[in-house]
Order: C-alpha cells, then sequence, then structure tokens
C-alpha cells in the first residue's frame, strides 16, 4: 500500500465526538502535567491527598512558578489562573488573598480598571463556568468548579478589597514606567 492510500485510509476514519466537558477537563490535566511548566502537579497531587507535609510557602512558590510561565493573550491567562487558582483555594482558604491577587490582575489587564467584584465574578462566570465557555487550560476539578460557583461569590468584600489593592498596585507600576 503506498502512502497516498494509507493517508486516504487515514482521513476516513471517522473521529470520537468528545464532550465539551471531557475535553476541557483532559486540557486541565494536560496544562498542569505539561514537563515546561508542572510546577503544579505536585502540589496538587499533595493537595489531593491531604498531603500533611505540604506548605502553604510551597504552594505558593510553586503556583508563582506555574503563573509567572504563562504565555498567551490578557484573557485566557485570566482564565487559567482563576482555574488554578480555584482549586488551591478550594484546600488552602487561607491563601485565597494571596493567590487570586494574579487572577484579578489578569481581569484588570483584560478588561481596565473600571471594574468590581461583581464584574470579576461576571468574568467567572461568562469566561469559565458557562456550558459553552472553553477556558484556555479547560475546566478545573469538581472542586475547583464547587470553589468557583458556590464559595466565591460569598466573598464578593475580599474580592472587593484585593482589586482595589491590585488596581492602586497596578497604577504605581504604570507611573513608575
Amino acid at each position: 500500500m503506498g502512502i497516498v492510500e494509507k493517508l486516504r485510509r487515514l482521513f476516513r476514519v471517522k473521529s470520537q465526538s468528545v464532550g465539551l466537558i471531557d475535553k476541557n477537563g483532559k486540557r486541565f490535566d494536560s496544562i498542569i502535567s505539561d514537563i515546561r511548566f508542572n510546577y503544579l502537579e505536585c502540589t496538587y497531587e499533595k493537595l489531593f491527598t491531604e498531603d500533611t507535609t505540604l506548605s502553604d510557602a510551597e504552594i505558593i512558590e510553586s503556583y508563582f512558578k506555574f503563573s509567572d510561565c504563562i504565555q498567551t493573550n490578557t484573557f485566557a491567562a485570566a482564565e487559567l489562573e482563576w482555574v488554578v487558582i480555584s482549586v488551591i483555594c478550594y484546600f488552602r482558604p487561607s491563601l485565597t488573598e494571596i493567590i487570586f491577587r494574579r487572577g484579578l490582575l489578569s481581569i484588570v489587564y483584560s478588561l481596565g480598571e473600571d471594574i468590581d467584584s461583581f464584574t470579576v465574578l461576571q468574568f467567572i462566570e461568562v469566561r469559565i463556568l458557562t456550558d459553552e465557555a472553553e477556558p484556555y487550560g479547560g475546566l478545573p476539578p469538581a472542586i475547583g468548579l464547587k470553589w468557583l460557583t458556590d464559595i466565591l461569590p460569598m466573598q464578593k468584600e475580599t474580592i472587593q478589597m484585593v482589586l482595589d489593592d491590585v488596581i492602586k498596585e497596578n497604577r504605581r507600576e504604570l507611573e513608575d514606567i
């Protein structure tokens, strides 16, 4: 059989239809385990197995290393930040104010400074949680979705407080340029 016939057979094979949730779940798994920047894989494994040796400092360090490697547009970066943040904050709510600063900054980069906690929650709803959404990096695991849908919306005051600080810090950095 010649190369042309092999190619014809290859293209005639029907591909399996993959549901949006399955596809997004697979993308999330592949992003956090990517060998180029898999700083979170070990951290997530320890979080999911409730490893008591995992310190807050290790979590923060691995998250920042991962976040520093995100190379995409601001909207996709914001989606990925919030997907990743959701899992960490579910397991370590005490780190929420530290961890979600970069997610908020990515939304500021995407939408500008004239936003509030309601806008942040709308962004997450539309870009990550709606049935049609295909967030960069895929959907978080069920616990991340639980944090985004049930826990985060109850923290509007915290979101607003940290968002105000992120916006002020961003303005200072821009003025220093």
